[in-house]
């Protein structure tokens, strides 16, 4: 029999249970040995759990648990960093198996966590803290030990894709598509992670580490969310033949990792132009399969429960002797190179007044750098404004920005709305 102590009832948890409940009979036959979910950490006990089993205590001491010689698996589903990070530290110092959806955690506390594990001769599974219904971590980590990843793309956050994919079929505020997302449980009452870029950092730092064999912090990424995107952007993208899309990356350089989350341009027939709604995809380059391109659902109750049901199965597995897996114990230190530096193109939509003779000013500018590949304005506005489109040659972001601070000082020029790259 393994035990198993549940931290967490909210959406994933109780997703979890659910399947773990419906097919039973099933994962029991995977393991070859029965399953038992003894306790379930929550905050409140007044609540109604009616669909928990009767022989499942339902607590709200974390200490119970810990001080329980008998439980095998702890899974955190607690999410955030406190208690959870505290939780977690000490269920592996007490040479428990630990499963975990938070990748908050896993990705800023990884290198800690892994050696722990190995110090105590257990594991960690994270197959839920990335991409939710694809099994992106055991792609990376198993089924590619033998290959050399080059490349990782990603639209690993389904919220922003969301939101960005109702935008551009119904052109609508990004406001009113956050509430929609907020009503369908897509997004947070607080969505400033996901709109942030923070959210798919988490989790390309995660499948960089692993495909890498390093330990990035995510403090040294450069990650910029979709905060600035409006309707018009979305609009304008459409027009040039482009949709706009969150995108984490990690690549591998002779002089060390470029990895970065930001928003791009993306042509209609690119892979990820095809990945919409709350769906995720990973893009992943390696020697030996040259290009494998995965796609599903990114998060929610069953996706994200599915996933925590396949490390469960593992986890039983390197419990029982049936599968003793190591991670490296060698992390490279890898020189993580600036986003800044890297040469693309860009789209700039910028705001000024209605006269000729501003928009001939701004394309001498461009024309004397070499610069721009194509200037359009819009003028079908009946106001005194007029949005210009810029697509530039490549250029980095850094050079750009510093340019684009000359134009903003011209007499006529009121704003620079956004500087979004261009996919190759």
């Amino acid at each position: 029999m393994i035990s198993i102590a549940l931290l967490g009832f909210g959406t994933v948890g109780s997703g979890f249970y659910e399947i773990l409940k419906r097919e039973e009979e099933k994962i029991e036959e995977k393991i070859n040995d029965k399953v038992s979910i003894k306790y379930i950490l929550v905050n409140d006990l007044s609540k109604n759990r009616e669909q928990i089993s009767s022989d499942t205590i339902v607590t709200d001491s974390f200490e119970k648990i810990i001080a329980d010689e008998n439980i095998d698996i702890i899974i955190e589903l607690i999410g955030g960093e406190t208690p959870a990070l505290d939780y977690i530290k000490r269920s592996l110092s007490a040479e428990k198996i630990v499963i975990t959806a938070n990748k908050l955690l896993v990705a800023n506390y990884f290198k800690e966590l892994i050696k722990l594990a190995e110090k105590n001769k257990t594991h960690i599974f994270f197959e839920a803290s990335t991409a939710g219904g694809i099994p992106v971590i055991n792609m990376v980590e198993d089924y590619l030990a033998g290959d050399k990843i080059n490349e990782l793309h990603g639209i690993l956050n389904g919220t922003t894709n969301y939101i960005l994919s109702v935008m551009e079929k119904e052109t609508v505020s990004m406001p009113e598509t956050i509430k929609k997302a907020q009503a369908l449980g897509y997004a947070e009452q607080d969505p400033s992670s996901d709109l942030g870029g923070l959210d798919a950092l988490y989790k390309i730092v995660i499948l960089a580490n692993l495909a890498f064999s390093c330990a990035v912090n995510p403090e040294d990424i450069y990650c910029k969310g979709i905060k600035g995107i409006t309707s018009y952007d979305i609009m304008y993208a459409e027009e040039l033949g482009y949709k706009i899309k969150l995108i984490a990356a990690a690549k591998r350089e002779d002089s060390g990792l470029r990895i970065f989350v930001s928003p791009f341009l993306i042509k209609k027939d690119d892979d990820f132009a095809s990945t919409v709604g709350a769906d995720n995809s990973l893009e992943i380059k390696s020697e030996n399969l040259n290009h494998l391109f995965l796609k599903g659902p990114g998060a929610g109750k069953f996706p994200t429960g599915n996933a925590v049901i396949f490390d469960l199965i593992k986890a039983s597995r390197f419990l029982l002797g049936d599968y003793k897996k190591s991670r490296s114990k060698k992390f490279n230190n890898i020189k993580i190179n600036r986003k800044s530096d890297f040469k693309q193109s860009f789209y700039i939509r910028l705001q000024i007044e209605k006269n000729d003779s501003i928009i001939k000013n701004i394309k001498s500018m461009f024309d004397e750098s070499n610069l721009a590949d194509m200037i359009l304005k819009d003028g079908s506005s009946d106001t005194p404004l007029l949005p210009l489109i810029i697509l530039t040659r490549k250029i980095s972001i850094q050079k750009i920005e510093k340019f684009m601070e000359y134009v903003e000082n011209i007499n006529g020029v009121l704003t620079i709305n956004n500087i979004i790259p261009l996919k190759e």
